[in-house]
């Protein structure tokens, strides 16, 4: 991801054919290589302004590398904090809705607090004092849903309206 200039994206210079004789000038944080030196230097005063925007957090009045690298920090929070067995429920969820961007995280809240997942890593309690690690595999709806159970649950606790194989 590139860092927003305004609320647009800024192209990143395209790309020098490989093995192009001649001296390249490269940007350390973006890889971008420029055949002249007066090139790269325009392109550094640019990205030291105070004008660039994080596209992941909104946070404004940075520096293009400062944006940059607090993109990819992000990104990495992502992959480590955000199971993939929760894509294809939230993806679902927001694909094609229209709602407010807090409606769509209500309901995103919702479905992973309330339901499990094809997937999901979960400890499975047997007896008082044992637990054994699980994964869902399959999920199986029950005729009737109950009320109650699409409720947010403050405790954050799980009574999905299904049964669920474990293996």
């Amino acid at each position: 991801m590139a860092p927003l200039l305004g609320r647009k994206p800024f192209p990143l210079a395209k790309p020098l054919p490989p093995g192009e004789p001649g001296e390249r000038f490269v940007i350390p944080h973006t890889q971008e290589a420029f055949r002249t030196r007066e090139e790269y230097e325009a392109r550094l005063e640019r990205y030291s302004e105070r004008i660039w925007t994080c596209k992941s957090t909104g946070s404004s009045q940075l520096t293009h590398k400062e944006a940059w690298e607090e993109e990819q920090e992000v990104a990495e929070l992502l992959k480590e904090e955000f199971p993939t067995w929760y894509e294809k429920l939230v993806l679902e969820i927001v694909h094609h809705n229209t709602v407010s961007l807090e409606k769509l995280v209500d309901a995103a809240w919702l479905e992973i607090m309330t339901k499990f997942a094809v997937g999901e890593e979960c400890d499975f309690e047997v007896g008082k004092e044992k637990m054994l690690p699980v994964k869902v595999v399959k999920i199986h709806p029950l005729e009737k849903v109950d009320e109650e159970a699409s409720e947010k649950k403050s405790d954050g606790a799980c009574d999905s309206p299904s049964m669920v194989q474990l293996w």
